[in-house]
């Protein structure tokens, strides 16, 4: 008896260890640590898919789930940054992608997807400070199973 019990204590705290190590590789998978300067946090995942494939208006989509990301300036002095916006798979019409982007809870820029150029967006974030961003991307037009898979990536100046 005192055996089975000892195996059922070792494979207890096998269970743990294993549950504990998967809960911080999920965590370090939702951060990105760019350089000695910020810190993004997705509330997520680094990878993001359209959300919907419905077609929305403008005022529709902000009612759909956004992609939430925060940047922290962890410096000792205010840091410039660089939203890129990069696509990794896509079978949409970038004219039929619209974007919405509010920082702090304002919406900072919107528009097509197929008029962005390199930069979604630059900003500055201050002393110990963190900028809370929500990205909507959305259907203006309908399209046969959409596929638009992209990463965000920001880059201190």
């Amino acid at each position: 008896m005192k055996l089975v019990g000892k195996i059922i204590g070792i494979l207890g705290l096998c269970s743990l260890a294993a549950g504990i190590g998967f809960i911080v590789t999920k965590y370090l998978d939702k951060n990105l640590y760019l350089d000695t300067k910020l810190l993004v946090k997705f509330e997520d995942y680094k990878e993001f898919n359209l959300e919907s494939t419905d077609v929305y208006s403008k005022e529709e989509a902000i009612n759909i789930y956004p992609n939430k990301f925060t940047v922290e300036n962890k410096s000792l002095k205010g840091v410039k940054y660089d939203i890129h916006l990069k696509e990794k798979e896509s079978n949409v019409n970038k004219d039929n992608l619209s974007y919405i982007l509010y920082l702090n809870d304002k919406e900072v820029k919107a528009g097509k997807i197929s008029e962005l150029e390199e930069i979604l967006y630059s900003n500055s974030v201050g002393l110990k400070k963190t900028d809370e961003y929500k990205l909507y991307i959305y259907l203006t037009e309908k399209e046969d199973a959409p596929k638009f898979t992209y990463t965000l990536e920001i880059k201190s100046k």
